[in-house]
């Protein structure tokens, strides 16, 4: 048998951070009765895509990440604008961040990126035929250096440990188990 839900009670507190909101507020264990503060953070959906060059290459992103404090290979990706389609979302980031524009999109799946905290999705994408436009239009905070690997170096790369980001490992995942 599943656990129960639990009962959310009054919000305590609201923070607006633009590219996120954090909630606490009191929720009841519906085991035991007992009021617990807890937090989540809402954020729009995300999206990333798994993009293949007509030459088979894969396109990686290599950029700054406060969290860790590091430069990250990535899969390009980023946020689902309000009342966007998550196609349409993740054709934009590509070409965005890389110049690459792709010739066929497929959904590859959904999965929540920290159920925990968060309760928004990401939806994993495989661009295919990517074509180069030879020019991008990154956001004046953004500094993504463009990255064009084989799938074995793709696979060596996550093995290795160089490609760590979960969200882009989960994508991976979907994409192999197509």
């Amino acid at each position: 048998m599943a656990p129960r839900p639990w009962t959310r009670l009054a919000e305590r507190s609201t923070r607006d951070f633009q590219i996120f909101k954090t909630h606490t507020f009191d929720a009841v264990d519906p085991r035991t009765g007992t009021s617990w503060v807890r937090t989540t953070i809402e954020a729009p959906d995300w999206v990333n895509v798994v993009a293949t060059t007509r030459e088979g290459l894969i396109v990686l992103v290599r950029q700054f990440r406060f969290g860790v404090w590091a430069n990250t290979l990535e899969l390009p990706g980023g946020m689902v604008d309000p009342g966007e389609d998550p196609a349409t979302a993740v054709a934009r980031e590509l070409e965005e961040e890389t110049g690459f524009r792709p010739g066929r999109l497929e959904r590859l799946g959904v999965s929540h990126p920290n159920p925990a905290l968060f309760g928004n999705r990401i939806h994993a994408f495989a661009a295919h035929d990517c074509v180069d436009l030879g020019h991008r239009d990154l956001d004046d905070s953004e500094d993504i250096d463009v990255e064009l690997v084989t799938r074995d170096q793709l696979k060596a790369l996550v093995l290795d440990g160089s490609i760590t980001h979960s969200l882009v490992l989960a994508a991976l995942l979907f994409e192999a188990w197509r």
